[in-house]
């Protein structure tokens, strides 16, 4: 390995942010931007989507039984809410702000995934981790933008059903 893809103790390696991050937050900011907002971080219903996905991509990764050269499981197993933080922080909050937001977010996550408002969006991110592998970078796209839309779709319908105050309220 040489210094450029050395991978970085605590962090993903350069090839595993490129299967398992880059694609994830490329679609979800699209998502958020197509919803009105231009700065993904503002948008819950894409940052859920934005957990989701890469949950759901490190899942496949580790099942895959990646080789010697994968970062080790705790660092996988951190990527989700570390690539929400990398959001929240390149946004300028403040380290405080980005802690409740992170907790907020996981929060709200947990709860869809209870009530299974989340989590049948996976389907689309199988398929996508298994076009991104071969090659299908494309494709892998195109998979996770049906995932994300799905599952903001899913988040919307559920807020709309919840009384005044409770869709905020985890």
């Amino acid at each position: 390995m040489n210094k450029e893809t050395a991978p970085i103790a605590g962090m993903l390696t350069p090839a595993e942010y490129q299967l398992l991050a880059a694609p994830a937050l490329q679609v979800a900011a699209e998502q958020a931007a197509r919803r009105g907002d231009p700065h993904l971080f503002n948008d819950m219903p894409s940052m859920l989507a934005l957990l989701g996905m890469v949950s759901a991509l490190v899942h496949a990764y580790l099942e895959g039984n990646p080789g010697p050269e994968a970062s080790p499981r705790e660092v996988l197993a951190a990527a989700p809410l570390a690539v929400c933080a990398l959001v929240f922080t390149e946004s300028g909050l403040e380290a405080p702000t980005v802690e409740q937001c992170l907790q907020a977010l996981s929060a709200a996550y947990l709860q869809l995934l209870r009530q299974g408002i989340l989590g049948p969006q996976d389907a689309y991110v199988g398929k996508a981790y298994g076009e991104l592998t071969a090659g299908d970078r494309e494709g892998g796209v195109r998979s996770l933008r049906q995932a994300a839309f799905a599952m903001v779709q899913a988040v919307e319908i559920w807020e709309s059903r919840q009384r005044p105050g409770e869709a905020s309220s985890q």
